[in-house]
């Protein structure tokens, strides 16, 4: 496996985008090919040492709506990774925003996971990922916006994951399934990075959050991701068998468990830290992505309830506990600050309700989103804009005044009920502060 130099192999655009990356890695020959336009250039996989591709490789979209499955490639590349890895070949697996199957405890069985058969039968067909995932007894699940703080476990993934370790998917094992290594964590049963062990090699599923436009970014981070498999890969063959790790010494066995000791309580920390992690991560969505996560927002973290439909141009509704429709509301987000029409575009979708100038109106902001510090995205709306909100009939809300409304909800300093009586009763620019107090700016 270790030898004077790693051949690697970059499969497929679905890793690194239009443009093909332009990689010169120490003691590495790297191969990148296209698919499919390149597919006839593949080498077998047990020529490589490392191969990295996408988590839905074979799966292309081709419009809004249509999708290319390509069963019969996906079907012998699977066969391939079997061969390569009973030489020892390490293949990665990249995941962002993958589709899970639902979960479904009526029909499933814990043999599934509880996963949906429909679900599993349309992922095994398109995700060579989950494939590979369903063998070992690993759910992949989703969240509605990316998972970015996580604990690491491998230090070797320490300056890839402060960079491009994001993602909306997470794993968690189930039945006699368990993890490998793991790389990144949340807590002690789910993992967003890890490594099964298949005959002499191994998977790696990786999250990876990449930026397709800046090429520069994607030849840097399949770099930083190259160097890091390396280094593990390395390492891993230098480590004591995982029967070995067992205590030997009895001062040994005293540090283990002051270790795990240590470890338990570092865990729950950054679990508990996860809310505030999601939640802040909403303030850096935008467009379908934020008109999405926003009402999300209401209904997990402000307890008030929601509905989303496209007969009109509004986002959501907010309902009473009765269902019934009793704020019509609408969701924006910009690289700068709030516009004039965003107002005038809430004032309109009320009156294309059939809805008289007195019903409750909300329009949530999320506002200077390419500035670099939480000081300059906390800047203050302008008089004109809240002033306008005023004349309207319509309540303003940044997603910050949100953020910090719910955490004053967690701290018991206030509750939902008052937060919906100020979205029922008034009007202009409704400020939270850190603390929780709040001001409405007219």
């Amino acid at each position: 496996m270790i030898s004077e130099k790693h051949r690697v192999l970059i499969f497929g655009e679905k890793v690194f985008g239009l443009s093909k990356p332009k990689l010169s890695i120490d003691y590495c020959d790297v191969d990148v090919i296209s698919f499919p336009d390149e597919y006839e250039q593949l080498s077998r996989l047990v020529d490589y040492d490392l191969v990295i591709l996408d988590y839905s490789a074979f799966l292309e979209r081709q419009g809004r709506d249509l999708w290319t499955i390509y069963k019969l490639e996906q079907e012998i590349f699977e066969k391939q990774m079997l061969a390569a890895l009973k030489t020892g070949t390490y293949f990665c697996i990249l995941h962002y925003d993958e589709d899970v199957p639902s979960e479904n405890r009526k029909y499933s069985s814990s043999s599934d996971g509880y996963m949906s058969r429909r679900g599993i039968a349309r992922c095994m067909d398109s995700q060579i990922g989950f494939r590979w995932l369903k063998r070992s007894q690993i759910r992949p699940l989703r969240m509605s916006t990316p998972v970015i703080d996580v604990i690491l476990r491998r230090n070797e993934f320490k300056l890839y994951q402060e960079h491009w370790g994001a993602s909306k998917n997470y794993f968690k094992p189930y039945g006699k399934g368990k993890f490998g290594d793991v790389m990144f964590s949340l807590g002690d049963e789910h993992a967003l990075g890890f490594a099964l062990s298949v005959r002499r090699g191994k998977i790696l599923y990786l999250p990876c959050q990449r930026d397709f436009d800046r090429p520069g970014s994607i030849e840097e981070c399949l770099t930083t991701l190259v160097n890091s498999i390396i280094t593990y890969l390395t390492r891993s063959s230098a480590e004591i068998p995982p029967w070995a790790e067992a205590p030997l010494f009895s001062r040994e066995a005293e540090l283990q468990a002051k270790l795990s000791d240590l470890q338990s309580k570092i865990d729950a920390l950054h679990e508990n830290l996860q809310p505030y992690q999601i939640a802040k991560g909403v303030a850096f969505l935008s467009e379908y992505q934020f008109e999405e996560a926003v009402p999300k927002f209401f209904t997990t973290h402000l307890g008030l309830a929601t509905l989303r439909h496209e007969e009109f141009k509004e986002d959501f509704w907010i309902l009473n506990s009765q269902s019934e429709k009793i704020v019509i509301a609408e969701t924006k987000s910009h690289a700068r600050g709030l516009k004039k029409g965003d107002i005038y575009s809430l004032y309109k979708s009320r009156e294309a309700n059939g809805l008289d100038d007195t019903f409750p109106a909300l329009l949530v902001v999320n506002a200077h989103l390419n500035t670099k510090s939480w000081k300059e995205k906390l800047r203050p709306l302008p008089p004109q804009d809240y002033q306008l909100a005023v004349q309207n009939n319509i309540l303003v809300v940044r997603i910050e005044d949100l953020l910090f409304f719910w955490n004053s909800i967690v701290e018991g300093r206030h509750s939902q009920d008052e937060l919906l009586s100020v979205i029922l009763e008034k009007n202009g620019w409704m400020e939270v502060q850190k603390d929780g107090d709040f001001r409405i700016h007219r």
